[in-house]
């Protein structure tokens, strides 16, 4: 850098992703605080910190808050590429670039470069490298595998029994036998006694035809439920 600075961005990715994801639905007259509080659901000071001023330091956004033409190829991604090079070159010194290169790099060596080169402590440095990184993965589609994990909404929805059954039946594509199903009944913690007989356990096996629908599978229970609604008394 032909000025010396000790300082560089910090910009955290997901809101790199999120300001580029805004620029390529409609490129706003100006980036302010406000617009961005509202598109983002963030609070004003923190997009006026976290984003408007590194954006202004990287050059996508003017004093004023216009998008500069860089920001236009910003959201390009046939242009991505070239625009992550362009900052690579403009914010950061030769001596870096050469010792770290590729985006595989030693992240911790990266990180001791910044607290020296900077002269901060490591968590500044720590955000310094992960943008480094950023810019030479100089990939235009990492958004969306940042998002990607968060997809799966139905991971934690519960299974019935009668679920999981239906499920195995319908998927089955060859006809099985008579299918198992085990329902241990023995009261763990009131066994039965009988004069000081032994403890006495009842095991009770099901047979249920693949071939039996939903409303037969809960009568079977609910006969059970009925018949067996007095064992622990």
């Amino acid at each position: 850098m032909a000025n010396e600075e000790t300082s560089f961005p910090k910009i955290p990715e997901a809101n790199w992703w999120k300001l580029r994801d805004l620029f390529n639905k409609k490129v706003p007259a100006a980036v302010t605080a406000s617009y961005l509080a509202s598109a983002l659901s963030m609070a004003e000071s923190s997009a006026k910190a976290n984003l408007i001023a590194p954006f202004k330091k990287i050059g996508i956004i003017e004093e004023d808050g216009k998008p500069t033409d860089l920001a236009y190829d910003w959201r390009d991604d046939n242009k991505y590429p070239d625009v992550c090079k362009t900052l690579l070159s403009n914010l950061y010194p030769q001596e870096v670039r050469d010792l770290f290169h590729s985006s595989d790099v030693d992240f911790q060596q990266l990180t001791n470069w910044f607290m020296n080169s900077a002269r901060c402590g490591e968590p500044a440095a720590k955000m310094y490298a992960r943008f480094y990184v950023l810019l030479l993965k100089a990939d235009p589609k990492g958004g969306v595998t940042l998002n990607g994990n968060t997809k799966n909404t139905k991971s934690s929805e519960k299974i019935t029994p009668k679920q999981i059954f239906k499920q195995k039946r319908n998927t089955s594509t060859v006809p099985t036998q008579t299918l198992p199903v085990e329902a241990p009944l023995s009261p763990p913690t009131n066994p039965i006694v009988l004069n000081n007989a032994p403890e006495l356990h009842i095991n009770i096996q099901l047979h249920i035809s693949p071939e039996s629908s939903a409303d037969q599978i809960d009568k079977i229970f609910e006969s059970m439920a009925k018949h067996l609604k007095g064992f622990n008394e």
